[in-house]
C-alpha cells in the first residue's frame, strides 16, 4: 500500500509542475511576500530606522493569508479538475484503491503546504535582514531595557512557521472535500472560496466566541501577537511563554492558568480535527462514488 501511495503521490506532483497554475502561484507568491517586507523602503512613512522584525511579521501575515487562497483552489482542482478533463474514470479503473488516490492527493497538499511555508520563511527573513537588519525590542521610554532579544523574537517565529503548517493544510483539505462534492472544476473553487470568506469574515468576525472553534483564525494566530509585540505590546507574549515550558525552555510557572493553556492547545487540536473531518467525508465520498 505504501508504494503504491508514493507512486500517486508522485504522479500528482508531476501533474501539478506541469501545470502553468503552479508556477503562477509561485510568483504570485514571492511576489507578494518580497512587496510586502520591502513595502517600508518603497513607500517610507517614518525616517526612523526600522527594525526588521516588522517587515518580516507583515511579508509573513500577507504571505499566509494569500497562500491560504492559493492551497484552497489547488485543493479545490485536484478531483473537480479530473471530472471536467473526464481522466476520473480512468484512474478508478486503476489497479489502486480509491483511499490511496485521496490520500494521495492529501499527501501532495501537504507537500504544498511545506513548500509555500518555507518559501515565506526564506523570503521574509532573509530580505527583512538583509535591507532592514533585526534590533531587541526595547522600551520606548528607557532604551536601555531591552524587552526581548531579537533571538526570542525569531524563535518565537518559527514555532508560528512549524505551526501555521497544520491550518494551512486544513484549508487545503476543505477545498479537496469540496471538489470531491462539486464535479465542475470552477464551480468548485468558486464555491471553496465563498465558503472561506464566509468562515474567516463572517462567522469568525461576527461571533468571537465561536470563532475558537473554527480553524481560519489559526493561520495568524501566533504571528499577529509577533506583530503586537515587535510594536511593544507584550500582552499576548503568554502563548510563547506557555510553548517554551512545553518544551523545557522556561522554568515560569504559568501551567496554572487553565484558560491559556486550553487555548494554546486548540490552536493545534482544532485544525487537526478539522483536517481529520475533511479526509475522511472526502475518502468516503470517493469510495462510494460511482465509476
Amino acid at each position: 500500500m505504501l508504494s503504491r501511495i508514493c507512486t500517486l503521490t508522485r504522479t500528482e506532483l508531476y501533474k501539478l509542475l506541469r501545470q502553468r497554475l503552479f508556477y503562477i502561484t509561485l510568483f504570485l507568491l514571492v511576489a507578494v511576500v518580497v512587496l510586502s517586507v520591502l513595502s517600508e523602503r518603497l513607500f517610507p512613512s517614518t525616517k526612523n530606522p526600522i527594525n526588521g522584525f516588522n517587515p518580516l511579521i507583515n511579508g509573513s501575515i500577507n504571505g499566509f493569508r494569500f497562500s491560504s487562497y492559493l492551497i484552497l483552489i489547488i485543493g479545490s482542482l485536484l478531483f473537480a479538475s479530473e471530472t471536467t478533463l473526464g481522466t476520473l474514470k480512468t484512474i478508478f479503473i486503476a489497479p489502486f484503491r480509491r483511499s490511496e488516490f485521496v490520500i494521495a492527493k492529501i499527501i501532495t497538499l501537504f507537500i504544498l503546504s511545506v513548500l509555500f511555508t518555507f518559501i515565506i520563511e526564506l523570503l521574509s527573513i532573509g530580505l527583512a535582514f538583509s535591507v532592514y537588519g533585526f534590533s531587541d525590542i526595547k522600551d520606548p521610554t528607557f532604551v536601555e531595557l531591552i524587552h526581548l532579544s531579537s533571538s526570542e523574537i525569531l524563535l518565537y517565529t518559527a514555532y508560528s512557521f512549524i505551526h501555521i503548517i497544520v491550518p494551512l493544510i486544513t484549508v487545503g483539505l476543505m477545498g479537496l472535500f469540496i471538489s470531491v462534492l462539486v464535479d465542475n472544476a470552477g464551480i468548485a473553487v468558486g464555491v471553496s472560496i465563498i465558503i472561506y470568506l464566509i468562515l474567516d469574515t463572517f462567522i469568525a468576525g461576527l461571533y468571537e466566541n465561536l470563532s475558537s472553534f473554527l480553524f481560519t483564525p489559526y493561520l495568524t494566530y501566533y504571528l499577529e501577537p509577533i506583530k503586537n509585540i515587535t510594536d511593544g505590546i507584550l500582552e499576548e507574549i503568554w502563548k510563547f511563554e506557555l510553548i517554551n515550558r512545553a518544551f523545557g525552555f522556561s522554568k515560569q510557572d504559568i501551567s496554572l492558568d487553565i484558560a491559556r493553556n486550553i487555548s494554546v492547545i486548540k490552536s493545534f487540536i482544532v485544525p487537526i480535527g478539522y483536517s481529520a473531518i475533511f479526509t475522511f467525508l472526502s475518502i468516503i465520498l470517493v469510495s462510494k462514488r460511482p465509476s
